[in-house]
């Protein structure tokens, strides 16, 4: 591991207070710009580069080297909050309101810890927040039977950046393994018909061979995510992340969002990321074996070289109550994608389902009330010559 890593993550306090340098008000992050904006004067303040490589961190000897600190350390100015409803942690600049993973007004502050592992790096927002919205709105009306009115409650509740934490992970794997080999072959069967004739067709057999052998997979950034404040099945319908725009970790890019801290534990982490892995070893196992067919009878698996990452990935958030449930609607801050869930009108589903009876009916009683086709004329008879 790199020592650079084990400096400090966010930049001095007389840079990282996020003041603008004209007006003196505060500054956050304009999305799609390496630059912090003033929403008072309008001042732009580049966020100057961090000459410091994005190390990833030797997984076997984490708990004794990686650097941890207290989560509200990650940006000067930035603090630690808890909510009492869901109990989603996160790191934030601002002075927190609401819970932006539940819609919360029950936000509270929380005393400094020292045992969080730092984040590495971090994927600026490149979706500014109107722009998000404007996606939002878009994936609402594709929805038929949502509310009426919910459109009017996104609208009016707004968005939220937060950053999710997620671990990536590097690993060398070799793999040992039993299977089997299927190659096809045809035979010719007879049978009878249901008129009772004989008749023949082709079947297809499989001829089975014992395999065995070693296949190695290199993996890079399998990421896995770390939150539990957002819905995990909505936060993965937004992949694949680009990480190749991955930043060295700087506070800056905290300025006027939300960090959520990481709910997933390392461990908890690696074990997903295994699984992860474990299929796309399979695969390659499959590729390996060849044939027409595989069966896979045993895998022993080693990862060797296994390197980690804490990163921060940007999302907006819209998390709304609708009488008396919380939805979640989570907008990719790097592609723009959009994913998640919203209540159901019964009255829109009540009238779907009252017109087309009301067409099936019609479609009957038309068919029934059809007068029955005139039979054909009779052929013309010709006089003989």
């Amino acid at each position: 591991m790199d020592d650079a890593a084990s400096g400090p993550a966010s930049r001095p306090a007389d840079h990282a207070s996020f003041r603008c340098r004209t007006c003196g008000a505060a500054q956050a992050l304009a999305p799609g710009a390496e630059a912090l904006a003033c929403g008072h004067c309008g001042a732009v303040t580049p966020i100057e580069p961090i000459a410091r490589a994005i190390v990833a961190h030797d997984f076997a000897q984490a708990r004794a080297r990686v650097r941890r600190g207290p989560a509200g350390g990650v940006a000067s100015g930035g603090h630690e909050v808890q909510c009492r409803h869901c109990g989603a942690r996160s790191v934030t600049t601002l002075q927190a309101r609401r819970c932006p993973f539940c819609d919360e007004a029950l936000v509270v502050d929380l005393a400094p810890s020292a045992d969080t592992i730092a984040p590495d790096a971090v994927l600026p927002f490149a979706v500014a927040k109107a722009a998000a919205g404007d996606a939002y709105q878009r994936w609402l009306r594709s929805r038929w039977f949502a509310p009426s009115d919910l459109k009017r409650r996104a609208a009016h509740d707004g968005l939220d950046g937060v950053y999710v934490p997620y671990w990536t992970f590097d690993a060398d794997s070799l793999t040992r393994y039993t299977g089997s080999r299927g190659e096809y072959y045809w035979v010719e069967q007879r049978y009878t018909d249901k008129d009772g004739k004989r008749q023949t067709r082709q079947v297809r057999r499989t001829r089975w061979h014992g395999a065995a052998g070693t296949v190695r997979v290199r993996f890079d950034d399998v990421a896995v995510c770390a939150s539990r404040g957002l819905p995990r099945n909505r936060l993965a319908q937004l992949e694949p992340w680009r990480l190749d725009g991955l930043r060295p970790f700087d506070g800056a890019y905290l300025a006027g969002f939300v960090a959520e801290r990481y709910a997933v534990d390392l461990e908890e982490g690696w074990v997903e990321a295994q699984g992860v892995m474990e299929g796309r070893i399979t695969a390659a196992v499959r590729a390996d074996i060849g044939g027409d067919a595989q069966r896979v009878h045993s895998l022993d698996i080693q990862h060797r070289a296994v390197t980690f990452k804490h990163v921060l990935l940007p999302v907006w958030v819209s998390s709304y109550r609708y009488r008396g449930a919380v939805y979640r609607v989570v907008v990719n801050a790097q592609t723009g994608d959009v994913a998640g869930d919203r209540p159901w009108s019964v009255a829109k589903i009540a009238l779907a389902v009252a017109a087309l009876a009301l067409v099936i009916a019609a479609i009957v009683w038309f068919a029934r009330a059809r007068p029955p086709a005139p039979p054909p004329p009779p052929p013309a008879l010709v006089a003989p010559r």
